[in-house]
């Protein structure tokens, strides 16, 4: 609309400087005076022939009162001998005629001259009446001028809007960008689309073409009618996003857009939108980009499913470390710790409790008679025994105890932060367990009778330097209960010991 303005108004601009130039238009006041000029002539000629005539100016008075009266332009008129003398005239003619030295006519007083075949002799005075409506600014208001502008200020306007509309249609507006510039956006890896304030394409770049080939020119296309487009927006196409930036004139960010290939491959991209803006803050367009991130979403789904099989391989390693490391540390048969893991957890109590004086116990068990199960019933089932037992003693400590397939049927136990009157309960109630609930736990033979004998030895009781010190008294303690019978607890011998818990030990 404003582009319409500005050609209207070099066009009524034009127009007026050729009126001023070369009197393109007529002047409304010349032509009227023309006319009247034109129509004195003629009544110039009518009063000569009656001034011609016997008695002609004794009758022409009355004639032009007649004339003044049918009149509605003309005030009076009158006849003037060259010297003066008014001959006839129209009522009030003598006081409405203002005589002009220079005899010129004007527009309200028109002079037609009388001739005679001597010369001169007199002239027609005309007055007519003033009209506003024919001079002044209401003569101008009504003239052709006026009518002519006004004419060119309505439809003109129209005309040249929508004309002026129709053909920036059909201009490219891609010649007006020079080549470096177009062939950096083409350049770019993400599709480039520029819209105006009505959301036609103003701009694409050859990334953004790619995208759906067969889609033909695009320049001057509603951005709406790419029906791709819309179809990869899905429920985002309701509002478009860059819509939503014009509108709040901020920009929208990372809209997920999903593209069906001409072939049905699908693409993803990723959609941002900026509102162009005037010097006023008004969006006048909005740039478009289409981040095609197909390739890198396949890259991570390839990363992602190399990651799950480094994390099921990492599993793997795990499980198998695990099993290695039981393998490594444990004894097969049973579960219990070997000697070598169990000395590498040991030695560490008992450094702390000779450091700190905290108690730690130390127990060690023996299967009685476990020589007779392998004689009388095989191997098979001695393991089953020893098997049993294991599990008996593990389901009997803590998890922070230590228990070790010592050699053979024999077991070590290390309870840290245990003083002796509680590793004495503890291994009574192992040894009453083991009577009670070992022989049945084997279910191969039925009625077998299994128990074990325990020896005890305590830290700070005991003043040894070394966890094997410790054991060799513990193993004293078993080697006594043996000797008083098995199926026994017993303290280790020559140990210092409050008498009343070394008694209660021996009950």
């Amino acid at each position: 609309m404003r582009l319409a303005w500005g050609v209207l108004s070099l066009t009524i601009s034009l127009l007026l400087v050729l009126d001023l130039l070369l009197g393109l238009f007529p002047s409304e006041h010349e032509r009227l005076r023309a006319v009247r000029e034109r129509a004195a002539l003629s009544l110039a000629t009518q009063v000569r022939v009656m001034l011609a005539q016997p008695r002609g100016e004794a009758q022409l008075s009355s004639v032009l009162d007649g004339i003044a009266q049918q009149s509605d332009e003309l005030a009076s008129l009158g006849v003037r001998r060259r010297d003066g003398v008014l001959v006839a005239a129209s009522a009030e003619h003598k006081s409405n005629w203002v005589p002009r030295a220079d005899q010129r006519s004007t527009l309200d007083a028109i002079v037609v001259p009388l001739q005679e075949p001597g010369g001169l002799w007199g002239a027609l005075e005309l007055r007519y009446k003033a009209d506003p409506s024919i001079t002044g600014w209401r003569g101008w208001v009504g003239g052709t001028m006026l009518a002519l502008m006004l004419s060119l200020s309505t439809g003109g306007l129209l005309v040249y809007y929508f004309y002026l509309r129709r053909m920036l249609q059909h201009l490219d507006p891609s010649q007006a960008i020079p080549e470096r510039v177009r062939a950096a956006f083409d350049a770019l890896a993400e599709g480039l689309l520029v819209l105006d304030h009505q959301q036609r394409i103003m701009l694409t770049n050859e990334a953004f073409s790619r995208l759906y080939p067969s889609e033909g020119p695009l320049l001057g296309k509603p951005v709406a009618d790419l029906a791709w487009l819309r179809e990869a927006l899905g429920d985002a196409a309701k509002k478009p996003p860059w819509l939503v930036a014009m509108q709040t004139r901020e920009p929208v960010l990372g809209v997920q857009v999903r593209i069906t290939g001409e072939g049905g491959e699908p693409r993803h991209a990723l959609m941002n939108c900026a509102a162009i803006c005037d010097a006023k803050g008004a969006a006048r367009g909005c740039v478009v980009t289409l981040d095609d991130v197909t390739e890198l979403d396949r890259a991570n789904v390839r990363l992602r499913e190399a990651m799950g099989e480094l994390e099921r391989s990492h599993d793997r390693i795990q499980t198998q470390n695990v099993e290695l490391e039981q393998l490594a540390n444990h004894d097969p048969m049973t579960g219990c710790l070997n000697r070598r893991a169990f000395y590498a957890r040991a030695e560490p109590l008992f450094r702390r409790a000779r450091e700190q004086g905290t108690p730690l116990a130390c127990i060690m068990s023996d299967i009685d008679k476990f020589k007779n199960f392998n004689d009388t019933h095989g191997h098979a089932v001695g393991d089953q025994v020893i098997q049993q037992v294991a599990g008996l003693l593990k389901t009997s400590l803590r998890a922070d105890d230590l228990l070790c397939r010592y050699g053979g049927e024999e077991f070590c136990i290390v309870l840290p932060n245990t003083p002796l009157p509680e590793a004495l309960r503890v291994a009574q109630r192992m040894r009453a367990r083991m009577e009670a609930e070992a022989g049945p736990g084997v279910t191969s033979v039925a009625g077998l009778r299994i128990t074990s004998s325990f020896g005890v030895c305590t830290l700070p009781e005991s003043q040894v330097q070394s966890l094997d010190k410790l054991i060799e008294q513990a193993d004293a303690g078993l080697y006594a209960a043996k000797e008083a019978g098995r199926n026994r607890v017993r303290y280790a011998p020559g140990v210092q010991a409050a008498p009343d818990v070394v008694k209660s030990s021996m009950a």
